[in-house]
């Protein structure tokens, strides 16, 4: 403080916030802000080739919107599907908006894989072939008598066993019914037909995301309107939805805290001095901590911007306190007030710093960026404070007695006085408080708590689901081999035995890409089982010469076969021919693996399933699970860095002011811990990984204000105002956090919460021997 200049400290604040608001301007210009739900998830612990399945798997979720349109009849269910399309063209949204099935694609496939139709055999076939190659022929003969026995006559004379047709066939395993064109389901009460969409891009921004929500709800309306229904699902509409709730929830906590912030500094000061120090002090604060973020993450998701919201209290601790301390003394001045509440305001702002940075090492993006989001933005605003208020409080004072000094003066005197005769009774009664609620405490760590989307938007969705089961689950398989010949030996062990499971109705249907494409060794088998068994054995030429060939069809047929013995599709060749659900099957070869993944559809069994790792290649993966887990062992993590945490600040405190004073102010935070805890339990709250980084504000709030009533000294008078607007603004914002429709957004709330008001309570008693003192006297 000797060599302090107001001046010069506000010339460097000032320089510091030109900087930012440069940087901010080419930073904010950009894609700043994410919304996607997977972004909030780590990918940081999985091994390289399971998160870039991961990842390919989640491409096409991402992306994808399911729209049915029902009617009393098919031809109105059609009808409205043909109006939506257009609507959905017209609205810039999509990138494809499929609602006939695309003909010309098939016929391109047909005519691409139809000279390797030799070596390109379904599974039902090549068992009949090694079997009994009869019954085949019998099969073949009851097809072309059967009512859809003209369709395959067609192809007769150019595939007369019907072996591509069979091949063809099986690479669209679920049957749909077409009228039109258009893919129509039906249920007991309607028709549906089916639009299927493509958004131009995954990671949708904000503003586009809105639009869409606008869309369904138009939509909607428009179908209803006709005498119809719609109904629409798919990942993004869940991220609509959660986007918008956290953009509400923004406005709910930013404009709640900043409400009540004004009306209790105007009720307090009395002036327009403290209301735009303070509007100052917050401003500077959010304004860095944004900035900062987007430059050093590249995106930060909207609910970093939920929790950054309630900063807002917390960032007012600092202008509070220095705005309080002048109703200490009668010739207060900012130099002077500056001098005495420095020590506490860093202490305070290390212990919240330290506390912040536990958020920092955890694995999950969203919280890293709630770290360094809240840890910039406090430390902004205590700049702002320490190099600022001196200069713009110079020659101001408060010439009034506010009434909540009266009220805090009046709570902090008498409230210690009723703790210390009632000690006895109040200690049992918390303390049984304390252990029944920790003994009803249950930890929960499921990732979709991450989530809190409607209950009609999931009754849709599982509605959905019914009608069209072709959406896969988010459990898959990941299958290596050393080379494309032992990766297709190992997925081929695998679908045999996910067939049997099929069978045994542990899943509804299952896609591997082996099951479409056989490799170079398979496909020559398939060649040489048709050469054994059909036309060699003369088979083929019986049954050919019954249904009425020639001699010389049958010999051209022969003629055919025996030219493309040494055909050979290779896998990239017959990619190009399939659709994006099985290309995105494939991840590829490197220098000592080929992986695909596997598929599941209608899971019932999953343990069935997850026994199914032990083959050779295979390894499960369950994204649900596996972070799941992760949250486990993270918060048996952030159980230890709460205990770290604590016994950092009290070895700090104990070496600054000696170890019993310094266990004097720890008993604050631990009685703030333990009440936050046992709320949780008594009140059967969420608790996960989430509550405990809430504990370690707690723990840093309820260091802070120990620490302002234990160096109040003869200013206990203006620290209880300053300690409880602080905790009132404060509360403001994470009590707004608490009615949160997110769920882990809510528990988070509710944990500071509880915290502050223990804090809160708990503070004045730290200087109570004086009160015993005098109650003596």
């Amino acid at each position: 403080m000797n060599v302090y200049h107001p001046k010069l400290t506000a010339g460097f604040w000032l320089i510091g916030m030109l900087a930012i608001c440069i940087l901010g301007g080419q930073a904010l210009t950009k894609d700043w802000l994410e919304t996607g739900f997977l972004a909030l998830l780590p990918t940081s612990e999985q091994q390289p080739e399971i998160a870039k399945a991961v990842r390919q798997h989640n491409e096409l979720l991402n992306r994808k919107m399911i729209w049915l349109t029902g009617a009393a009849t098919s031809a109105e269910a059609i009808n409205h599907a043909q109006k939506l399309k257009s609507q959905l063209e017209q609205s810039g949204l999509f990138s494809k908006v499929v609602l006939e099935v695309p003909q010309q694609h098939y016929i391109e496939q047909y005519q691409k894989l139809f000279p390797y139709r030799y070596q390109l055999l379904d599974q039902q076939t090549r068992e009949m072939l090694a079997k009994n190659p009869e019954d085949l022929i019998k099969q073949n003969l009851e097809i072309l008598n059967s009512p859809i026995g003209q369709m395959q006559a067609a192809d007769l004379e150019r595939d007369p066993a019907l072996l591509f047709s069979r091949y063809f066939s099986a690479q669209n395993t679920i049957k749909l019914n077409l009228e039109q064109g258009i893919v129509v389901l039906s249920d007991q009460h309607r028709f549906w037909a089916l639009l299927l969409t493509d958004l131009q891009d995954e990671r949708l921004q904000l503003d586009k995301l809105e639009t869409l929500s606008g869309l369904v709800g138009s939509a909607t309306e428009q179908v209803k309107t006709d005498g119809g229904e719609l109904l629409v699902s798919g990942m993004p509409l869940f991220t609509a939805h959660g986007a918008e709730s956290a953009k509400q929830e923004i406005s709910t906590v930013g404009i709640g805290s900043s409400l009540g912030i004004v009306v209790l500094l105007w009720a307090t000061f009395r002036s327009v001095r403290p209301l735009l120090l303070s509007s100052l002090a917050i401003g500077s604060g959010l304004l860095a901590a944004l900035v900062i973020c987007v430059l050093f993450f590249g995106k930060i998701h909207i609910l970093t911007l939920v929790f950054g919201a309630s900063l807002i209290g917390v960032a007012d601790d600092y202008a509070q306190h220095f705005l309080c301390d002048s109703f200490g003394e009668k010739d207060w001045n900012p130099r002077k007030g500056l001098k005495f509440i420095l020590p506490g305001l860093s202490l305070g702002l290390l212990s919240n710093l330290l506390s912040y940075a536990g958020l920092g090492f955890s694995p999950f993006p969203g919280l890293q960026e709630v770290a360094l989001f809240s840890a910039m933005g406090l430390l902004v605003a205590w700049l702002t404070v320490v190099l600022l208020f001196p200069l713009l409080l110079t020659g101001f004072t408060f010439d009034h007695q506010p009434g909540i000094l009266k009220l805090t003066t009046y709570w902090e005197q008498h409230w210690p006085l009723w703790v210390f005769k009632n000690r006895l009774w109040l200690g049992l009664m918390l303390s049984a408080f304390i252990a029944g609620g920790l003994w009803m405490l249950t930890p929960q760590d499921d990732v979709r708590l991450l989530q809190s989307p409607p209950a009609e938007l999931l009754r849709t969705a599982d509605k959905i689901r019914q009608l069209f089961p072709i959406s896969p689950d988010n459990q898959f398989f990941l299958v290596s081999g050393k080379d494309q010949a032992d990766w297709h030996q190992n997925e081929q062990a695998l679908l045999k035995r996910l067939e049997l499971l099929k069978q045994q109705k542990a899943l509804t249907a299952y896609a591997g890409l082996s099951n479409y494409w056989p490799d170079e060794s398979q496909q020559q088998q398939n060649y040489q089982l048709l050469k054994h068994q059909l036309y060699d054995s003369g088979l083929l030429e019986r049954y050919m010469t019954d249904l009425g060939f020639d001699k010389t069809a049958v010999k051209a047929e022969y003629e055919q076969f025996s030219k493309a013995e040494h055909n050979t599709l290779a896998l990239p060749e017959w990619l190009a021919t399939a659709d994006e659900t099985k290309q995105q099957l494939w991840l590829g070869c490197d220098s000592d693996r080929c992986q695909s993944t596997v598929t599941l559809t209608g899971i019932s069994d999953m343990d069935a399933l997850t026994a199914l790792q032990d083959l050779p290649g295979v390894v499960w993966v369950d994204q649900v699970e596996s972070i799941s887990s992760l949250f486990a062992r993270y918060r048996i993590r952030a159980t230890g860095l709460l205990a770290i945490a604590f016994c950092l600040a009290s070895l700090g405190l104990g070496y600054k002011f000696g170890w019993r004073n310094g266990a004097t102010i720890m008993s604050v935070p631990v009685a703030a811990l333990a009440v936050s805890l046992a709320m949780l339990g008594w009140f059967d709250q969420l608790f996960s990984l989430f509550n405990l980084f809430a504990l370690l504000l707690v723990l840093g709030i309820g260091v802070d204000y120990g620490l302002f009533f234990f160096m109040a000294g003869d200013r206990r008078v203006s620290t209880s105002l300053g300690v409880t607007l602080s905790a009132v603004t404060t509360l403001l914002a994470f009590g707004l956090l608490a009615i949160s429709s997110t769920e882990i957004v809510h528990a988070f709330g509710f944990t500071v919460t509880a915290g502050i008001v223990t804090a809160l309570l708990c503070a004045p008693l730290i200087g109570l021997k004086e009160y015993k003192n005098n109650d003596k006297q």
